[in-house]
């Protein structure tokens, strides 16, 4: 992965690519100047928020590019476990340069990711090329309280599952989070992930209790304004 990484930070303009989890935790990052360890702790823990907060709205999403006054950003999706590679570039970067690097770089990190997903070992944390860099630590597995939730027929997310009987449900589990976000924020994903579990703890989710869910989820909306509304939202299943 550091190899990977370090042909991204090769590029004129690139201050810092790294890749974190669902969690926000790094799994591996080069940085230049400034952007060591810590650093890259902090702005992957920020972007995994930002990230999570898109996907309440574009749970589908590919890429995200943002710029703001001393440069710009770039976010790739590496897989549906919660993956992805972030491109710190100041004004510099060439923009036909970053794109190719970037294409080729997602393709050999999502190999990467696979084959050590696939020998159970975890993705080692990259050292920043600077003097002083901080040792190396093993990534860990995402924590749930910050990951994204995405349902399908069986759907894992981080260290846990989510099973639903059909289509339908698991459009409606997404329905119910994205209305509960409008009221308690990106948490809702977690809140609705734990309340599918006290419903239907011994069978995959269904509609049919989705009287139930709405009753459970309801209770973590202080305002009673807001869960009229949130339940209202959802009268029709």
């Amino acid at each position: 992965m550091e190899t990977i990484l370090q042909s991204i930070l090769d590029v004129a303009g690139v201050s810092a690519a790294l890749v974190f989890d669902g969690s926000g935790r790094l799994a591996g990052y080069r940085g230049r100047a400034v952007y060591d360890q810590a650093l890259c702790e902090q702005v992957s823990a920020s972007l995994a928020k930002a990230v999570d907060a898109v996907a309440l709205q574009q749970e589908d999403w590919d890429a995200i590019s943002a710029q703001y006054v001393d440069g710009k950003l770039f976010l790739r999706k590496l897989n549906a476990a919660g993956h992805v590679l972030a491109v710190v570039a100041d004004q510099t970067l060439s923009a036909s340069f970053a794109t190719v690097a970037i294409r080729v770089a997602v393709n050999k990190l999502k190999r990467a990711i696979e084959t050590g997903a696939a020998s159970s070992t975890p993705l080692a944390l990259g050292s920043a090329p600077s003097a002083g860099a901080s040792s190396s630590q093993a990534s860990s597995r995402p924590v749930l309280a910050n990951s994204g939730l995405s349902w399908s027929q069986t759907s894992s997310v981080g260290l846990s599952r989510v099973s639903v009987a059909d289509p339908a449900s698991s459009a409606f589990l997404s329905r119910c989070a994205k209305e509960l976000a409008r009221h308690v924020g990106p948490i809702a994903k977690v809140y609705v992930e734990e309340a599918v579990r006290r419903v239907s703890p011994d069978a995959p989710f269904s509609v049919s209790r989705g009287a139930a869910l709405l009753e459970d989820l309801s209770g973590q909306i202080e305002d009673a304004d807001d869960r009229a509304l949130f339940l209202k939202a959802l009268e029709k299943r």
